[in-house]
């Protein structure tokens, strides 16, 4: 068979086994693609696509294959690396096979991956009516699994009330954010499952049938990995169904890497009790760590929180940003230690110096786990634990809360010593990447390499000394050495001596001026010269490896002190953004109130200029007020109030201090947003049907444990439907609910309801000649109205639709009030015991019962005399 179509055929057999992957397919110098991997590599890569013979193809140079390969990545592809096995010139055809497959979740290359975030490999599958999910991040060893009650099912849960499967499955996916996942057959199937999967951008996806999600098989690899007899201690029982994602998600890594993943050394539940609850919709209202104008990180929580010092830091806070705490004694634990950073600001200053000097430890451990690290990560990772080492020394001898020092014991200690040491005292300061090109060990590290580079390095001198011996035993004293690529090493001699030539010398060419001889001691030197170039890339290679299986071994206890440099590069970040911004330290509370003293909102402070940001105030309590009804215009600030409300109450539950003077917070279970008009015509939902979704999500889910933000209920349909809607919504969140909520409306009916436990808040305006100021501040009664042709006229909207729109106003008040009396109808079904006995009766609320209803809403005995003069002039108007 012609030898291009054997390549072809070997090409074939191999593409066969990798059929979802495009192949990479090593011929010299390039990884060629050939049919149809050729044409989609082509068309993503912007390669040339030729044809042979007519068989599409095209390639890339093999040294210069990572931007290739992330750009597939990126796209969502997989590539199988197709290597050669036996070097060129041998007979027959070159032996090939893959020796790895790199996909989106399963690679660990600093090329491919974002070291800011997690790079989450997912699986989902649902057994015995629980909805089960398992990631493992590869490049950091973090590996979990977890479930849930699906709808309809019986039984107990970890954070029971959390929805139906498809919403749990949405928030969990929304919060992981995995490149990879794999998926049970039928659970794609179902249409509400296979939606979410398909909404989620540039995910990779692996339909697995449901026979591989093998609870038992799982089970038995689980343990045998992790050379335990049961998992009882990670926290699993034998029975546990998500024992079945977690098993296909190492199965499907090893498939890939082509090798073992010392590093993933335990497998850890997540339990949903520890954490307090976000939705989708609260993580993407809240703006957390992503924005709504360009997903970015600028104008987030992330980024105001954000001073970390090292990767691993940054990765730990926003996951910790994502997965506030419940419980008291572990936020109290985080609060000591960012208390006690923060008041002692020299250690501060030195800590997060030496967290500078720390690299990237999480992955470096990782790429050496699995056999990827070349020498300078080996170096890096020397620097780093020698940095990290450091820190705990100076932690310690502070006598540091538990949390800044919790696993830096001995053993540990002398674990990292010894890898740096080992580190230093064999790799070179400068070293290759490469593992062929030799320059990678260290002088006197090995005896017999340093014979070979002795030979090496002094072969001119070798050289020098057999020339001389050659001139005194033949008197030619013009005699040169010289070399070429053709010959090799030469003895030069000029035309007038050749007559002195001694026997031993071997003619090996002739030129018009002389003639080239070599002699056997001559082949012997070039032979040692150049067989010690080969022999010290040989033997380098052979003592890197060995090193770096060596410190194999230290794996766990280097992984043990990442972690905690993370975790304290996360607690310094929230001590040094509490110096910067004047924060305080959150009271935490098992009571359902939320006591807030001159709160600020931190994304919004960080972006005026310095004391711009006016301040507020606000009490809610489940014994007492906890429903604020806020009313006031577009841009007076009640969105700000509403969402730094529920990131202070966020902040104090990742254990960072707040932006407020004081601040007493009751520990929270779920934290609702349901703001702005978003649609999402992918799941072809309009803006009205996404808002009652989110509103559907928080009536079914709220406890009285939980925070709820609302604004502008009942706005995407009709008059009457949207305030007939926010009022029983609202009637829901006292009654039913009854927890800390906030509700923000442009419905001033709403104003009307009388319940215990609301209270009438407004954004204050100062309106004096036809000119409206907005203070920003929040104060109590309801709002006089919503100016809303002001805000349009700040807009720029003509002033020939300004007076349009005044003029039809009020014919439109003028129509609401001639409308016949309810009080001759049935009463309407929002009337309720909460409703005051006196019906209006000309309109629903006549201008009476509003300016009632004020008066009570006020305390003189708290206001100042510019607002109680600003009172009396929204009340003669309500009047008039």
């Amino acid at each position: 068979m012609p030898e291009r179509l054997a390549m072809l055929d070997q090409y074939r057999r191999i593409k066969a086994r990798y059929r979802d992957a495009i192949l990479f397919f090593r011929l010299g110098d390039f990884y060629e693609m050939f049919f149809e991997d050729a044409i989609v590599a082509s068309s993503l890569l912007d390669l040339t696509l030729t044809k042979r013979q007519g068989q599409p193809m095209c390639g890339i140079p093999y040294h210069a294959y990572k931007p290739y390969i992330a750009r597939l990545l990126k796209a969502g592809k997989k590539v199988a690396i197709c290597e050669q096995l036996t070097a060129p010139g041998s007979k027959g055809i070159i032996e090939r096979d893959v020796i790895e497959v790199v996909t989106p979740g399963t690679t660990i290359e600093e090329d491919f991956i974002d070291h800011a975030s997690n790079n989450y490999l997912a699986s989902l599958c649902s057994l015995e009516g629980r909805m089960c999910i398992a990631c493992l991040d590869v490049s950091t060893g973090e590996f979990r699994a977890y479930s849930s009650m699906e709808e309809g099912g019986g039984g107990s849960e970890a954070g029971a009330g959390a929805g139906s499967g498809a919403e749990f499955l949405r928030s969990e996916l929304y919060r992981l954010a995995p490149r990879e996942i794999i998926i049970q057959q039928s659970l794609y199937e179902r249409p509400e499952m296979g939606a979410i999967i398909r909404e989620m951008e540039g995910i990779l996806v692996e339909r697995r049938p449901d026979w591989s999600f093998d609870r038992v098989k799982a089970l038995g690899e689980l343990k045998e990995r992790f050379g335990v007899a049961s998992l009882k201690g990670f926290g699993f029982s034998d029975e546990a169904p998500e024992l079945a994602a977690a098993g296909i998600l190492l199965e499907y890594l090893d498939e890939n890497a082509k090798t073992r993943s010392p590093h993933i050394r335990s497998l850890l539940p997540y339990d949903r009790d520890d954490h307090l609850s976000l939705d989708e919709a609260t993580r993407r209202n809240l703006e957390l760590v992503r924005n709504l104008s360009d997903s970015g990180k600028r104008d987030t929580l992330l980024s105001v929180l954000d001073k970390t010092k090292c990767a691993g830091g940054f990765r730990l806070l926003r996951q910790w940003i994502l997965q506030p705490l419940r419980r008291k004694g572990l936020i109290e634990a985080r609060l000591d230690a960012v208390e006690y950073l923060y008041r002692d600001q020299l250690l501060l200053n030195d800590l997060r110096r030496r967290l500078g000097a720390v690299l990237d430890s999480e992955r470096l451990i990782a790429r050496l786990a699995m056999d990827k690290a070349h020498a300078k990560d080996l170096l890096a990772l020397g620097d780093s634990l020698r940095a990290s080492l450091s820190i705990g020394d100076l932690l310690k001898d502070r006598s540091a809360p538990a949390l800044l020092t919790e696993g830096l014991d001995e053993e540990v200690e002398k674990s990292c010593a010894l890898v740096s040491g080992i580190i230093d005292r064999s790799i070179k300061e400068d070293p290759s990447i490469l593992l062929t090109e030799g320059n990678l060990m260290m002088d006197g590290y090995s005896a017999e390499l340093d014979h070979l580079r002795s030979v090496k390095k002094d072969s001119t001198q070798i050289l020098e000394e057999y020339l001389e011996e050659e001139k005194n035993g033949s008197g030619i004293q013009n005699l040169r050495i010289r070399y070429n690529k053709i010959i090799g090493y030469y003895l030069e001699v000029s035309k007038g001596k050749i007559d002195a030539v001694p026997a031993h010398f071997i003619r090996r060419q002739s030129l018009v001026a002389g003639e080239r001889y070599t002699t056997d001691r001559l082949a012997e030197i070039e032979s040692e010269i150049n067989g010690a170039t080969e022999k010290i890339a040989e033997l380098e290679k052979r003592l890197f490896l060995e090193v770096r299986e060596s410190l194999k071994i230290h794996i766990e206890s280097m992984e043990r002190l990442a972690r905690v440099i993370a975790a304290t590069d996360c607690l310094a970040s929230f001590a040094e953004t509490a110096t910067e911004g004047a924060y305080c330290r959150p009271e935490l509370l098992e009571e359902s109130v939320i006591s807030i003293k001159q709160g600020r909102h931190p994304v919004v402070e960080a972006c005026l200029p310095a004391g711009d940001f006016v301040p507020n105030d606000l009490e809610l309590d489940t014994e007492g007020a906890c429903f604020a009804l806020i009313t006031g215009p577009n841009m007076a600030g009640k969105s700000t109030i509403l969402r730094q409300t529920a990131l202070i109450t966020l902040m104090a539950h990742i254990g960072s201090f707040v932006p407020a003077e004081t601040a007493r917070i009751g520990i929270t279970d779920k934290i609702f947003c349901r703001v702005g008009a978003q649609d999402n015509l992918a799941r072809g939902e309009s803006t009205f049907l996404v808002e009652m979704h989110e509103t559907a999500y928080i009536l079914n889910t709220a406890t009285p444990r939980s925070l709820v933000i609302m604004d502008e209920v009942g706005r995407g349909t009709g008059t009457l439907d949207g305030v007939s809607i926010a009022w029983a919504v609202s009637e829901q969140l006292l009654d039913a609910v009854r927890c800390r909520t906030l509700f923000a409306t442009h419905y001033h009916e709403l104003t009307s309801i009388s319940h215990p436990h609301l209270v009438n808040l407004s954004m204050a305006v100062l309106e004096n000649e036809g000119e409206i100021v907005f203070l920003k501040r929040l104060k109590e009664g309801a709002a006089a109205g919503s100016y809303g042709l002001h805000v349009a006229r700040l807009a720029g909207i003509p002033e020939e639709v300004l007076a349009r729109a005044k003029a039809l106003q009020k014919r439109f008040v003028s129509f609401e009030r001639s409308l016949s009396p309810l009080a001759e109808a049935e009463p309407p079904a929002v009337a309720s015991p909460r409703i005051r006995e006196r019906q209006p009766s000309r309109e629903l609320f006549s201008a009476d019962d509003m300016a009632i209803a004020k008066l009570r809403g006020i305390d003189p005995d708290r206001m100042t005399p510019l607002e109680a003069l600003q009172f009396l002039s929204e009340l003669s108007a309500t009047l008039r």
